[in-house]
This record gives structure tokens, sequence and C-alpha cells, in this order.
């Protein structure tokens, strides 16, 4: 953006902004909107609201049985059997997906797009992977069978 286009007529305000960057239907819905008393949206909120509850009221039958019965209350022996053995049981099942996402989230890489399991980068915040841990040399995966038996040997033999 060139310095002649940062600079808008006075008098405009972020109006200018607003209808710049959208498309022409929408800027004069915008505009419009914005052009309204406060008593006219207060006045439009609460023909909403009613019209949906009028909505509800006259569905009531329809959505509530039907929310009666996927939730497992409806002609069971006792008052929430069928809740807790139906769609309560589920309540379970997400807290544990929930605790696995969030373990995963709170220990994943810090680097973007990265999935992978990190550990603590020494000196940072960040939690980096074996990929793009700094202290990681190589696949520890691609080491040569003389290597693994060397070190070992080193280590069981001790200072000398």
């Amino acid at each position: 953006m060139s310095d002649s286009d940062s600079s808008a007529p006075s008098g405009q305000g972020d109006t200018a902004q607003v209808t710049t960057e959208l498309d022409s239907e929408e800027a004069g819905l915008v505009v419009t909107y914005d052009g309204l008393s406060w008593r006219v949206k207060l006045m439009a909120l609460a023909v909403v609201v009613i019209a949906i509850a009028v909505v509800l009221g006259v569905w009531h039958n329809f959505y509530f049985h039907w929310f009666e019965v996927h939730s497992g209350t409806v002609n069971e022996s006792g008052p929430y059997y069928g809740f807790w053995s139906g769609f309560g049981s589920d309540l379970g099942e997400a807290t544990i997906f929930v605790g696995i996402v969030a373990t995963w989230r709170h220990h994943n890489c810090h680097v973007r797009g990265c999935a992978r399991i990190g550990r603590p980068v020494p000196g940072t915040p960040y939690l980096a992977c074996p990929r793009h841990h700094p202290e990681h040399q190589g696949y520890k995966r691609a080491v040569a069978l003389e290597e693994i038996h060397g070190a070992h040997q080193k280590a069981t033999q001790g200072p000398q």
C-alpha cells in the first residue's frame, strides 16, 4: 500500500474502511445498520426473540419428544435410569476424549504444524520434538550396531 492509499479523506473515518473491505451489498447493510438508533435495534431484537419463542411453542411436542427419546428419559423404570444408561453414559467417554486431547495439546511440539510430542528446550519456555530440538543429533533409530556395542562397553568398563 502506498502513502497516498493509506490516507483517508476527512469526514469518512471507519465507515470508509468498512465499505472498501466488504462487498457493496454487505457494506450497504452494515452502513444501514450502523445508522439505526439503539431503540430500533432493541425493538428488532425483541421481535426476533418473540418469533423464536412462538416457533418453539408451536413445535413444542415435536422437539421435546425428540429430546426425551434421545436423552433416554421416556418410559424408564426410574426417573434417571434412562439418562445414566443412555445419554448420560456418554459424558464419561467425552471426558476421557477431552482429557487425552488436552494432554496431547499441552505436550506437543511448539513448532507450527508439528504434531509430535515434545520435550523442554533448555533456557526457553518451548517444547520441541526430536526432529526440531536443537540438541538432537540425527535420527536415534539410525545407529549402527557397532556404535551401540561400543557405547555399552564404555559404560560397563567405567572410568580407568
